[in-house]
């Protein structure tokens, strides 16, 4: 078997456009080692005929035979690598060109288990970056704010430590919603997460997420991830922070009563929440698809 530096995963649903694009930025890694791309399709039949055998960046096709979507997806891909670090990518995601050079080196420096870094998001053409200007995310980090750096697009990771102390993708995590964040809790628990300060990863905000609107999803993700981190008790803002979008998914789904009560719970933990206004606004009646469009048009999201 051919000996890689990285295994990337790209994870694909119904878009045939980007994913080859997604494929293009990998193949094209400035990196001079050989970098193996698998590709996985979930629940759509693959195309089989993008594969290609090269022994310096081969690129494998499979179909994801572990259910729920994106994480299974990811631990589908994850499981077929082969090479010591195994990278994510989106199929609306690209990879710049230093990307895997700068975090392979970034990891061999630094010794630790998992890497990202900033990213910029495309929104109507312009790119927007997004991330702060540090070296090490650690877990009180991720408690008190969402980076957005910090998920699994920009990640590459050491592959006994994804299987091991870290653990894979929670593939049974309500609609496969919030599954990086929950990782990336995990990751930064074990270890400081190290990071690339330059934008390293183009996101296409541009185009339609599976996940958006999937509201009863949202709610008992987010419910989980409090629950499986009672460290967030001790990080108020950070609680007001997840407690919002529960509330903005309850409000979403019509349940007014409870969408209040969780409001109040929110403004418990901080009254500066911006979340808890806006689901008193989608409380109030106003769409929630619509304030969802604002945000992204301003590079921000619920």
């Amino acid at each position: 078997m051919p000996s890689f530096d990285l295994s990337v995963v790209i994870s694909t649903y119904a878009r045939p456009v980007q994913v080859r694009e997604a494929i293009a930025a990998i193949v094209a890694q400035d990196h001079p080692g050989p970098i193996e791309t698998i590709v996985v399709w979930d629940k759509n039949e693959p195309e089989w005929e993008l594969a290609v055998e090269d022994p310096h960046r081969p690129v494998r096709i499979l179909f994801n035979d572990r259910g729920n979507g994106l994480p299974g997806s990811r631990n589908c891909g994850a499981a077929a690598a082969s090479a010591p670090f195994v990278g994510f990518c989106d199929d609306d995601d690209v990879w710049l060109p230093s990307k895997a050079r700068h975090q392979l080196a970034l990891l061999d420096e630094t010794g630790a288990d998992t890497s990202i870094t900033n990213m910029a998001v495309e929104i109507d053409g312009q790119l927007v970056p997004k991330g702060e200007d540090t070296t090490v995310l650690r877990f009180a980090d991720l408690l008190r704010a969402r980076r957005p750096e910090a998920c699994m697009c920009t990640a590459v990771v050491r592959r006994d430590a994804f299987w091991d102390v870290i653990g894979p993708m929670d593939e049974h995590i309500p609609g496969g919603y919030a599954e990086d964040y929950d990782w990336m809790l995990r990751a930064a628990r074990h270890q400081p997460i190290a990071v690339h300060p330059e934008p390293l990863l183009r996101v296409g905000w541009d185009v339609a997420s599976h996940f958006r609107d999937q509201w009863p999803a949202w709610e008992a993700a987010l419910s989980q991830v409090i629950d499986r981190n009672p460290e967030f008790a001790g990080e108020p803002r950070g609680r007001a922070r997840v407690e919002g979008q529960i509330a903005v998914a309850i409000a979403a789904q019509g349940r007014r009563r409870e969408a209040l009560d969780h409001i109040r719970t929110t403004l418990g933990w901080s009254w500066k929440e911006p979340r808890a206004y806006l689901a008193t606004l989608i409380a109030a009646g106003v769409s929630a698809d619509a304030l969802t469009a604002m945000l992204n048009k301003r590079g921000k999201g619920l």
